[in-house]
């Protein structure tokens, strides 16, 4: 979970601030850091507070954070993606622009029932 450390140094936190913010050590910051384990739901639940940003984006289930989004920023902007996702960006845009926005939501409602 990197984005835990880069969140923690954009916040001038120390592991031990961090762990003294959440009444752990930071033997257990250090192990979330590097990836060894996982805070539990109540911990990733106050990380989130502390570090200002969603439980999503700290899971690695969102690309951009609650301030990149308030001023536009996409994710496509924060990460690479493949061929196939731009060209599915690009029709998704196209139809969007053709057909509205209810037609872009009835597309994602057809994508999320086939996973």
């Amino acid at each position: 979970m990197n984005r835990i450390r880069e969140l923690r140094k954009e916040k001038k936190l120390t592991q031990t601030d961090l762990a003294k913010c959440l009444n752990t050590t930071t033997s257990n910051v250090s192990g979330w850091e590097c990836g060894k384990w996982q805070p539990d739901n109540d911990t990733l639940i106050r990380l989130a507070e502390i570090l200002d940003v969603s439980v999503d984006y700290l899971l690695g289930r969102e690309a951009i954070t609650p301030e990149e989004r308030a001023v536009g920023v996409t994710a496509t902007k924060k990460e690479n993606i493949t061929p196939i996702e731009d060209e599915l960006l690009y029709v998704f845009r196209e139809v969007g622009a053709k057909r509205g926005e209810a037609a872009q939501r009835a597309l994602i409602e057809m994508m999320e029932k086939m996973l």
